[in-house]
Order: structure tokens, then sequence, then C-alpha cells
């Protein structure tokens, strides 16, 4: 109470001092002048790195704490600024998913791909040696298989997951369904070469992919008429994410539209864009397929870059409960080891999962 009502008392100081001031007061004029007053009554504060230097005078520091939340995804110059707005810094992330990203803006069938990396300041707190805390509880996945292909490829068996009461049984790739499957399609990938071939088709997209995940989304929601399906759909470029997006809302009802805003509703992302994200079904687009010639090249945008293996790594730990890869080529056709990218290799480790019907296990026998 007493807490309390010294917050209240000092609110009421920055209103009448506010109140005073002629004419309109900026928010960085305001944390200028009465910083210690605004911290005192919010003393918890959720900003960006952007807008702590747009709206934090550098001549003093705020906060007790600073903690960074998706650490590998922010600059050291981003990161620079809000250290010294504390006393102390909390560097939280991961080094296995998405680093920085500079956008390359080429388009085209490289679309998605990153146009280079910056270190993080995870990277670089890394790399001084600085005091860490590795973080081992894994919470998001319900059946064990969803996380063991990641725990065995890339967290070195840490990461304490909990064996599941379906863990015997074969996944199901059915709505209510559990664990990783794979949906073979006849699909074609139509690269931006073959724009004036099949001006009919959106550049750099496999539309038979697309309508197959549209069907199977539009197959949930009419199986779950009370209830808002939580379903994620990732794809391998931003195109055919738009693709699949577009044709959602042209042949989607209501439901479906209104759940595309709704919280654990229904998101379509592309690899670049899903960190953070989660749902009880991920339905993943590979998007890819063999040319004319029957060849299917080593291409797959961030995947075919080095560090690639992170896109891939925070693509299949999205899920709750279920993972439905839809590719529209067998697993050995992915000829990865002609490649020195660790994530093709992976993804073929991955389909060849998905296909086998089974549930690594993650712990002994």
């Amino acid at each position: 109470d007493h807490v309390l009502d010294e917050a209240g008392t000092r609110a009421e100081e920055l209103r009448e001092a506010i109140s005073h001031r002629k004419g309109s007061l900026s928010i960085r004029d305001l944390m200028g002048t009465y910083g210690d007053l605004v911290t005192a009554i919010t003393p918890c504060i959720l900003v960006s790195p952007d807008s702590v230097a747009r709206f934090f005078p550098a001549h003093r520091r705020y906060v007790d704490i600073v903690v960074f939340d998706e650490a590998s995804q922010i600059t050291v110059p981003d990161a620079v600024g809000p250290m010294g707005r504390g006393q102390t810094v909390v560097v939280v992330g991961d080094p296995q998913q998405m680093p920085p990203a500079v956008p390359s803006g080429a388009g085209g069938d490289l679309e998605g791909a990153r146009g280079g990396e910056q270190d993080s300041i995870l990277d670089r707190c890394l790399g001084a040696d600085v005091t860490r805390h590795r973080l081992t509880w894994h919470y998001r996945s319900r059946v064990e298989s969803l996380i063991a292909f990641s725990n065995r490829h890339y967290y070195d068996g840490a990461l304490l997951s909990f064996p599941s009461p379906v863990a015997l049984i074969r996944p199901d790739d059915g709505p209510g369904g559990h664990g990783i499957s794979l949906r073979r399609v006849d699909g074609r990938y139509y690269g931006a070469d073959l724009r004036e071939e099949h001006p009919e088709v959106v550049p750099n997209t496999n539309p038979v992919e697309a309508d197959e995940i549209v069907a199977e989304v539009l197959r949930r929601f009419e199986a779950s008429p009370q209830a808002l399906p939580s379903i994620g759909v990732v794809t391998f470029n931003a195109r055919q994410r738009d693709l699949i997006e577009a044709e959602l809302r042209r042949k989607g009802p209501a439901r479906v539209i209104a759940a595309l805003g709704a919280r654990d509703g229904l998101f379509v992302r592309n690899l670049e864009n899903v960190q953070g994200e989660e749902r009880d079904t991920i339905l993943f687009s590979v998007t890819f397929s063999a040319n004319e010639r029957g060849d299917l090249p080593l291409n797959f945008g961030s995947l075919s870059e080095e560090g690639g293996e992170r896109w891939l790594n925070v693509a299949i730990t999205r899920a709750r409960r279920q993972i439905v890869v839809f590719s529209s080529f067998d697993p050995e056709d992915l000829h990865a080891e002609r490649s020195s990218h660790r994530g093709l290799k992976d993804l073929r480790a991955y389909l060849e999962q998905a296909r086998a019907q089974r549930v690594p296990r993650a712990l002994p026998a």
C-alpha cells in the first residue's frame, strides 16, 4: 500500500508538471525531464532498442536491469545504447536460432535469403566469456518427437523433455493428431525463369502445395466448428507465404479470416519471420521441387547459406502437438551431400524422419 501511495503521489506530481508546461511535451523531453517519475510509476518498461535511442536521452541511467530478449537477433550497435541506460544487463537468447540479418532485396528465386549477417550481442557476449547460464527446460512440445530432432542435432541432447503418453503410437496427421508426418504432393516450383512460359502462375511459388495447405486448413476449421483451431503455416519463401495467405482470404469463410488476426489462431509466415511464434499444429510448405530436367536444385533460400540450419531449427520447433510437412519431392531426391551447408543436410534428415512415421527416442527405453 505504501508503494502504491507513493506511486500515486508521484504520478500526480508528474501530471501537474506536464499541465504547467505550455504546448506539447515529446516523449523524449518527458523522459529527459521526468525520467525518474516515469520509472517510479512504471518500473518495468517494454521497449525496442530503436525506441530506446529515440525516446531515452543518453545522459543518464533509467533502470536497474536491462534485459534483452531474442538477443540472437539484436546487433551490437543496437544493443550498446540500451545497455547504457541501465546498471546491469542480462542477455537472453539462443545461438542456434536466427541471427541479425541484412535484407538482400534481391527477390527472384533467392527471395527470403539473407543478404548477410552481423554479429549479435549474444554472439559477442558468448565470445567474451561472459558469465553464462544455460536454460534447459523445454516447455512447448507436448509430444516428445517434436523437439527430439532439434535436441539431438542442435542442443547436444541437453534439453529436458518428457516422454509423452502417445510416444509408442504412430504419428497422426489428421485434425487432433500428433507427431511429425510427411505428405508427398505432386507440386512444382515455378521460378522466376518460368515467368514467360507460365504467366498465369505467381513466380517463385508452388501452387499445388499452396492449394493442399489451404485445403488442409479449411478441413481443420470444418472439423472444429466450435473452437478456433491453433494452426501455423510456415513456408520456405515470402512469395509462397503471400500466395497461401491470399488463397485463405479468398476461399476461407469469415472464421478463417478472423483467425488470421486472432491470438493463438492462424498465422502464415516464412522462415525468416516465424521466430517467437507457436501453435498446436504447424503445416510446413517446403515449396521447392525438381526442375523440368528432373533435378532438384540445391537452392533453398536461407537454408542454402552458412548457418541456414538455424532457420530450420526455428521452423521445426514451433509446434506444441503436431507438424505436417508438405513436400513436392522425396527425401532421397535432395542430394545434400553435394552441398557444404548443414541446413540442407539437416533438412534431408528431417524429411526422412517425417516419412519414416516413427518417433525418435530422446531417452533410452
